[in-house]
């Protein structure tokens, strides 16, 4: 048998509430090795700044825990493509502080919405969102990566399309804090066909001639409601949704990425739903790759609790 050098990175978006360092047990009692989490409210604004207790008790817990990457998701509520000077500014302002909040705790990726806008030609709103970027790192310095996640082209969003992401990137100064959150509900409603073998590797070809594969640190893991093309922002759980189990099989399976966090977001009333995802996703793993993984998925069911 081949030695394990990897370990299979799959978590979920995992509830902070009782305090940031809580993530820690919660994401272990299913076995996620990477989680993704809020560090203040996603529905508002304004956040108390993070105590020295609390930036010590969560960078304990990582410490003591088997879980080893983690991303934060910037709140819902930026948008730094706007044609509203005063949304910009609020959203600048947040942006700079979601991003100090990871040079605290010494998380390296933050993912965000690259935003959108209703009036504005979509070229000025591409320049617009790597102005807005350049500014909130030059203010922040550290290491930490801002992701821009691609969407899925609903209404008036920006960066469904791997060329737009490719645009807003050629304009960066700070180019070396700025990643790629891929979604695959989002390409696949925003046209990105990944049920084949050989569309799935058309999907990667394009990224990597149009984006960089270098350049990809994060895939949210979701199935997808609608149909390919859609333009509809609707997660489903794995295997249940338009997507279908070869595409996840081809994801998972796949060497290039073992090394890249996997953050399942898809609906649920308890961890025991993300749990479910994840064991179907083992499920898709072949031996051979098996056989190159450390698994720390539970096996069984955890008892349902209160959405937490």
């Amino acid at each position: 048998m081949p030695h394990k050098q990897h370990t299979l990175l799959l978590g979920a978006h995992i509830s902070v509430s009782g305090g940031l360092y809580q993530a820690f047990s919660r994401g272990e009692s299913i076995g996620c090795t990477t989680m993704q989490i809020f560090t203040k409210s996603n529905r508002q604004w304004a956040c108390k700044p993070l105590t020295q207790e609390e930036i010590t008790a969560f960078k304990q817990a990582w410490k003591n825990s088997f879980i080893q990457d983690i991303v934060v998701h910037a709140a819902y509520l930026i948008n730094i493509a706007s044609a509203n000077p005063d949304v910009v500014n609020k959203s600048s302002r947040a942006l700079k502080e979601e991003l100090l909040r990871c040079e605290q705790l010494g998380i390296p990726y933050l993912v965000l919405h690259p935003g959108s806008n209703k009036t504005s030609p979509k070229q000025e709103s591409l320049t617009q969102i790597a102005q807005q970027l350049d500014e909130v790192i030059e203010s922040v310095p550290g290491k930490a990566m801002i992701l821009l996640e691609t969407m899925a082209g609903q209404g008036s969003n920006l960066c469904s399309q791997f060329e737009e992401l490719a645009i807003v990137y050629k304009a960066l100064k700070n180019k070396h804090r700025v990643g790629i959150c891929f979604d695959t509900c989002h390409a696949f409603a925003a046209g990105y066909d990944m049920q084949t073998k050989e569309a799935y590797e058309n999907v990667w070809k394009l990224f990597d001639q149009t984006i960089g594969l270098k350049l990809l640190k994060v895939i949210h893991v979701n199935d997808s409601k609608k149909e390919l093309g859609s333009r509809v922002d609707r997660h489903e759980h794995i295997g249940e949704g338009m997507i279908g189990d070869e595409a996840f099989s081809l994801l998972f399976n796949d060497k290039r990425f073992f090394s890249i966090p996997k953050i399942l977001e898809t609906p649920k009333d308890d961890l025991s739903e993300d749990l479910k995802n994840m064991q179907k996703i083992v499920s898709l793993l072949r031996p051979e790759t098996k056989n190159e993984l450390v698994i720390k998925v539970v096996e069984g069911k955890i008892e349902a609790k209160s959405k937490q």
